[in-house]
């Protein structure tokens, strides 16, 4: 199993774990080859257990922590590593957490992954934002959230928006269009394509967070189905990549 590394930006610290799995290196069967991680997309669930197996030990991460995402943006704060996933996963699109030694992850094929450290606290965030997500703010949201748990600056953040499907493959309805343009500004479409990036982009430094804060992955989901799962590109039936984020222990 390979991880795609291209979050240095957050990683140069030396105090964060951060990464995103590629499709390949797993045991799942068509259409979820091979290296599904989502329990449900329909995959085979021991297919899935044996997945996560094979990145748990890739990664040597231990302690992980997920939410049910619902493409919103609710935002869980995780207080320890308890050696277990929460049961059963709360519902939201976000998790944050000051704790050492624990993973946090959310699942995607199409929509951004967007990472958060906050390298004074330090506290991490991870967000999940599809165009529902992104509409209703919720990387915004994961960074008030941080504010209000552990103080962030949103100043003292850096922020990795990961692989997802870019503007050269995502058309919208022209009604979908105008509600981002008005919401977000028009550099967010170019008439018949949404850049969720640009979306996020543009709301985060609205709020604050500077600009040069902000590294984007530049690989579309849907264009490399090599490397990565796209529900759009394989007409909904696909698996899903886990990203992930962690403060090491001292």
């Amino acid at each position: 199993m390979k991880t795609y590394r291209a979050i240095q930006e957050l990683q140069t610290t030396g105090s964060v774990t951060a990464g995103i799995s590629l499709r390949t290196g797993g045991i799942s069967n068509t259409p979820y080859a091979t290296l599904n991680l989502a329990e449900h997309v329909g995959d085979d669930p021991r297919a899935v257990a044996t997945n996560r197996k094979i990145l748990f030990q890739q990664t040597g991460l231990k302690n992980w922590q997920y939410c049910r995402q619902v493409h919103g943006n609710c935002v869980i704060a995780v207080d320890a590593p308890t050696g277990a996933s929460l049961e059963p996963p709360p519902e939201a699109d976000a998790l944050i957490s000051a704790c050492r030694g624990v993973a946090l992850g959310i699942f995607t094929a199409d929509c951004v992954p967007i990472f958060i450290l906050d390298i004074e606290t330090p506290a991490i965030g991870i967000a999940h934002a599809g165009w529902r997500g992104t509409f209703a703010r919720v990387a915004v949201n994961t960074l008030a959230q941080m504010k209000a748990c552990f103080g962030t600056v949103i100043e003292n953040c850096r922020v990795h928006l990961g692989p997802a499907i870019q503007k050269c493959c995502y058309t919208v309805s022209a009604e979908l269009l105008t509600q981002f343009a008005e919401r977000f500004g028009c550099s967010v479409h170019d008439g018949t394509h949404l850049n969720l990036q640009a979306a996020n982009v543009n709301q985060l430094v609205e709020a604050g967070l500077p600009a040069t804060s902000i590294s984007i992955s530049p690989l579309c989901t849907a264009c490399r189905t090599d490397l990565f799962y796209s529900h759009r590109a394989e007409n909904g039936q696909t698996g899903r990549m886990l990203s992930y984020i962690q403060l090491d222990t001292e």
